[in-house]
């Protein structure tokens, strides 16, 4: 392979094949506030529908995040509140501690990385990782990307000349006429933070059980509402009922 535009292809196609993806996982979190991996259940569908929910080292609920990729819905048990609002990166970021779109986060989960819009690609060898080497380029911006050289998928990838956080793929695994990365690995350089996902019994292709992506608050559980910052709005006060009602 010589021609950078011809593998830019390739690469794009092989990475969007998976459009939905349920099952289970293990959570790590790396961050200067703590450190630790949780179970996890999982489905995600393209563009923007997600479901996490995470357990303890004995198996009981510490949370579940559910988006539609517009508004989100988040159970916290320790705290027994229910959070709503705007599905915006800040809002999402009460669950896991990366700040992004939903879109972007289950794009990121499905194994499809994204890219800069690039004016210009390099393509270089790397020959002791034997990796492709493909560089995206726009102005002083560039993407860097460590290509399989066989499955034609990402490794790595990651950003120069902007603050972003980097990809790393792993463990991938042949899924019928398609392959697939049962590992993820989503670093913020600049926060000192890595969030890694591992895939432990996961379907793929399977059409969405639509009732997982609910965002009806659960009974008896105190919710609260909040703006596309994440700050508390006040309750919404019901109007006094009118005399003989």
């Amino acid at each position: 392979m010589t021609d950078a535009g011809e593998l830019f292809r390739l690469v794009s196609a092989a990475q969007d094949h998976v459009a939905t993806l349920q099952g289970d996982g293990k959570l790590r979190v790396e961050s200067p506030q703590g450190s630790g991996t949780v179970s996890a259940f999982l489905a995600a569908s393209r563009p923007g529908l997600l479901r996490v929910e995470m357990f303890d080292f004995f198996n009981r609920p510490i949370a579940v995040l559910v988006t539609d990729g517009q508004r989100f819905g988040l159970l916290q048990f320790q705290e027994n509140k229910y959070y709503q609002g705007p599905a915006t990166p800040r809002n999402l970021s009460r669950f896991l501690p990366v700040a992004l779109p939903s879109e972007e986060l289950v794009s990121v989960m499905l194994g499809k990385v994204p890219f800069i819009p690039a004016e210009r690609m390099t393509l270089a060898l790397d020959e002791k990782e034997r990796v492709y080497v493909l560089t995206l380029h726009r102005g002083a911006v560039s993407q860097v990307l460590h290509v399989h050289p066989k499955y034609l998928r990402v490794v790595r990838s990651q950003i120069r000349g902007l603050q972003a956080y980097g990809l790393e793929y792993d463990h991938f695994k042949e899924q019928g006429d398609f392959v697939f990365p049962h590992e993820v690995t989503l670093r913020a350089p600049t926060a000192d933070t890595s969030v890694g996902l591992r895939y432990t019994g996961i379907t793929l292709n399977e059409s969405p059980d639509l009732t997982l992506f609910d965002l009806a608050a659960p009974e008896d559980i105190p919710v609260v509402e909040v703006d596309e910052g994440g700050q508390t709005l006040p309750p919404v006060e019901l109007p006094p009922a009118s005399p003989g009602s």
